[in-house]
């Protein structure tokens, strides 16, 4: 797949691409595959006056999931309750 520029401007937080991104030379990477760009990237973009980026990939969707951010109860039935053989030792 051809590399394909992507105007700084497209650079937002958050947003993710499924390849790495690198700067106008094609040699130094900016961000890495399936990492979200963060408040300093995009500062770092502007305070450099990056004209464009590159990429093989796609953009993605990299919004956190509910299930990665959620708390999961553990029942206490799940654990071996009989601890009489550690009590000997």
């Amino acid at each position: 797949m051809a590399p394909t520029k992507i105007k700084c401007d497209q650079i937002t937080e958050g947003v993710c691409y499924s390849a790495p991104v690198f700067f106008d030379d094609g040699v130094n990477m900016f961000l890495a595959a399936n990492h979200p760009a963060k408040k300093y990237h995009v500062i770092a973009l502007t305070r450099w006056n990056v004209p464009f980026l590159v990429t093989a990939g796609k953009k993605l969707d990299c919004a956190p999931s509910a299930a990665q951010d959620s708390v999961q109860e553990i029942d206490a039935s799940e654990f071996d309750t009989d601890i009489g053989e550690l009590e000997a030792l």
